[in-house]
């Protein structure tokens, strides 16, 4: 169990709002670790609990991408980065908490269910991980790594970068190049 429930669900099963309030307060037992997203435990939330915790927040079409769906993937090598990166219909309209990167789009991905997490399939999570990590070499990196280990071909994610946007893609295009003649 996550200890990761949305205060209405709190309140639509009985619970008053006054006792949320009280229970959250500091030193409580309870804390609020995004709007309207409780965690049920006064410990630092785990990355785990900090990604339920988005996905509540974000709503039920969001989509978990970039290296948080790699890592539930398999691709466990890559440390995450600051955000939970979360990918939103572009007609959604929530706002970005400070450790949550909601990103809208028009186009999206397909989606694979594990440990009932919704995620962006591989090639995407790789491509849209890349595209917000300002390191050129880290990028690369990224998409060595991810083709390496079988979640992804070279193919595959010139298929991504050839259907999305071309906004932030320059640097993995160039990766791109540069990794396709080693894996001939």
């Amino acid at each position: 169990m996550d200890l990761v429930i949305k205060a209405a669900d709190l309140r639509a099963a009985g619970v008053p709002a006054y006792v949320i309030d009280l229970k959250c307060r500091p030193g409580g037992p309870w804390q609020r670790i995004l709007p309207g997203v409780l965690l049920l435990s006064a410990s630092p939330p785990t990355r785990a609990q900090r990604l339920r915790a988005a996905l509540a927040y974000a709503g039920p079409k969001a989509v978990v991408t970039g290296v948080d769906a790699l890592h539930a993937h398999g691709l466990r090598s890559l440390s995450p980065p600051p955000r939970v990166h979360l990918l939103q219909p572009a007609t959604a309209r929530r706002a970005c908490p400070e450790h949550v990167l909601l990103e809208r789009t028009t186009r999206p991905p397909r989606v694979v269910l594990r440990s009932g997490l919704p995620l962006a399939d591989p090639a995407r999570a790789a491509l849209d991980a890349a595209r917000h990590d300002p390191d050129p070499l880290r990028q690369h990196h990224l998409l060595a790594t991810a083709i390496r280990s079988g979640l992804c071909t070279v193919t595959t994610l010139t298929e991504e970068l050839a259907a999305g946007s071309r906004r932030g893609t320059a640097t993995a295009r160039a990766a791109l190049r540069l990794l396709y003649p080693l894996l001939r």
